[in-house]
């Protein structure tokens, strides 16, 4: 019986990262942001997105994106994105209940499903202990040894028994040597190498850090938007003249509009005199509940599970 490769690698990261690793060398424990269904506060509305950059010669930039947006009292969402004809190419259905997420494509009438990460952590853990199992039953799992060579790298040696002849009961032992040292540094290279490629990118997104820590931020009460109340804030900070070779003080703010009551964000609005004004709201805000067909995959979609596929193939390489 041969090793398995995610069996292998799941080995191979319990020595690597031993804190990520529990209950055995091929259970994981994968930690991500469980989101938590927001109840009895339906609606339905436009998102739309504005970019709006003025340059020097009078000229203008403009930009505008919107979507769809429904959510029903179980806390399911629907975003829809059409094409600039108006036609629907995706559509995602989120329901954190069930912990499913639904990917439409309408004009494919296809419908993936993705379960939530920590769902899919759970069922390959399962998976992945199963075959462990099986491979303890039959004399195969494979052992890790650790040593030191000569010139002080060091070594990982899995050693794997692989069954030729079950009648026989002839056994035949084959390691994978792995020189780690090597792997690092080659891995040291790649990382050295990518920062210094991303340097000056990195350098432009953080450059305003200096002054953004100093950014102070005041309330600006409430506000109706479509019906519903508001709570807003403008959070702003300035660059001094001189400091990146602008004659003027430059000052950078962000505008938010929250409604508590729906626990969503209804107005933003991001200002920058050198990338101009970035503006998202919430247009035609309704509150009542939006139809349960919209939340549920069409009877005539072709539904694929990555996932289920996956495991069915696991389950033909037992």
């Amino acid at each position: 019986m041969k090793t398995n490769k995610p069996v292998l690698a799941a080995l191979l990261a319990g020595l690597a990262f031993p804190v990520l690793a529990q209950e055995g060398p091929a259970t994981f424990v994968m930690r991500g942001a469980e989101v938590r269904p927001i109840r009895n506060a339906p609606y339905s509305a436009q998102m739309v997105t504005e970019r709006q950059q003025n340059l020097a010669d009078g000229n203008q930039i403009a930009d505008r994106h919107s979507t769809m947006a429904y959510r029903d009292s179980a806390g399911r969402t629907r975003q829809e994105i059409a094409d600039p004809k108006g036609e629907l190419r995706i559509v995602t259905i989120h329901d954190p209940v069930a912990g499913i997420t639904w990917i439409l494509k309408p004009q494919e009438r296809s419908a993936t499903k993705i379960a939530r990460p920590a769902e899919a952590a759970r069922k390959a853990a399962e998976t992945a202990r199963a075959q462990v199992e099986q491979m303890r039953k039959d004399g195969a799992l494979p052992t890790v040894e650790r040593r030191k060579l000569e010139d002080g790298k060091e070594e990982i040696i899995v050693k794997r028994i692989v069954r030729a002849d079950a009648e026989a009961r002839q056994d035949i032992q084959e390691d994978v040597r792995i020189h780690v040292s090597k792997a690092l540094e080659a891995n040291g290279e790649a990382l050295r190498d990518a920062r210094i490629r991303l340097a000056p990118l990195t350098a432009g997104a953080f450059g305003d850090i200096k002054w953004a820590s100093k950014a102070v931020t005041r309330e600006l009460g409430t506000r109706d938007f479509n019906g519903v109340k508001a709570e807003g804030k403008l959070r702003s900070y300035e660059i001094p003249a001189g400091e990146i070779g602008n004659r003027n003080p430059i000052v950078v703010s962000d505008e938010t509009w929250y409604a508590p009551e729906l626990q969503v964000t209804v107005f933003t609005k991001h200002s920058d005199p050198r990338s101009g004004d970035t503006v998202f709201r919430l247009d035609h805000l309704k509150r009542e509940e939006p139809a349960a067909s919209l939340f549920a995959v069409p009877a005539d979609y072709t539904v694929r599970d990555p996932l289920a596929r996956l495991a069915g193939k696991v389950d033909k390489a037992r």
